[in-house]
């Protein structure tokens, strides 16, 4: 089985088990509210490989370089889920993080890093976006905030820790391991908008 082909599957899988659908039906059966929160960006596609590029990127980039671009991200990340309890009828901001995935992929592949001017705002967007698509429904206000704030403590740890893993990877195999994934994310976020935008035809 070649890249493409793996590529190609993660792609599918991606698409066929997003969860926005099940996440706008309330809580994950089993854990409470604030663990559903903090499971969410893990189980929701987009919202994984935007948050996973960003953090390959800042532990590329190194933790102490980055600190102002992660402080933007949590910022706007609290400011997403606080506007998501008050905003309704927003467009989905999937295609929005797929394609900041896979800019962001594209980024670490070359290993080119972005100056802090363009990477604060970049981030920014990311955690903006991620926030306005994790309010769930059909929940009490109490669970709602509850999952919230589960969703900030998930997608800030995801990054950050992802973050701290990459940063002391010095060993040559090791940064192009760190590449390798982020092209994966690449093509599984292109391959991703592609199906969605080839679904209504």
């Amino acid at each position: 089985m070649n890249w493409r082909q793996v590529a190609r599957r993660a792609g599918a899988a991606a698409a066929a088990g997003s969860a926005s659908a099940a996440w706008a039906h309330g809580e994950i059966k089993g854990v409470g509210a604030f663990y559903s929160g903090v499971l969410h960006p893990f189980i929701s596609p987009a919202h994984l490989i935007a948050l996973i590029a960003l953090g390959l990127l800042f532990g590329q980039r190194g933790v102490l370089a980055s600190r102002q671009a992660m402080g933007a991200l949590v910022a706007a990340l609290a400011l997403g889920l606080w506007l998501s309890l008050r905003l309704h009828g927003l467009p989905e901001p999937d295609p929005l993080l797929l394609t900041l995935g896979m800019l962001l992929g594209l980024s670490v592949v070359l290993a080119r890093p972005w100056p802090v001017w363009a990477l604060v705002p970049l981030a920014a967007l990311v955690g903006l976006a991620v926030g306005l698509g994790s309010a769930p429904d059909g929940v009490a206000p109490a669970q709602r905030t509850a999952a919230l704030v589960g969703t900030w403590v998930g997608a800030t740890l995801c990054t950050a820790c992802l973050a701290g893993v990459v940063h002391p990877l010095h060993r040559p195999w090791a940064r192009v391991g760190v590449r390798v994934l982020a092209s994966w994310l690449s093509a599984s976020a292109l391959l991703v908008l592609t199906l969605a935008f080839a679904r209504p035809a």
